[in-house]
């Protein structure tokens, strides 16, 4: 939905997150938050990886 972002706290393992053409690889901790109404990834980079992912929308 337009104005809507995410905001995602990796919780164990590594993962790439963010907008398309710019992820970031966020470890245990790590925090981010982008545009979810535009084309973005999460993709784990090890087994067993988790994460809380709140999405925004105002």
């Amino acid at each position: 939905m337009p104005g809507t972002s995410e905001h995602v706290v990796v919780g164990t393992g590594r993962a790439l997150v963010g907008p398309t053409e710019e992820p970031v690889e966020l470890g245990p901790g790590d925090y981010i938050s982008y545009p979810g109404d535009a084309p973005h990834i999460f993709r784990a980079l090890e087994p067993d990886t988790t994460a809380i992912i709140l999405m925004e929308h105002i």
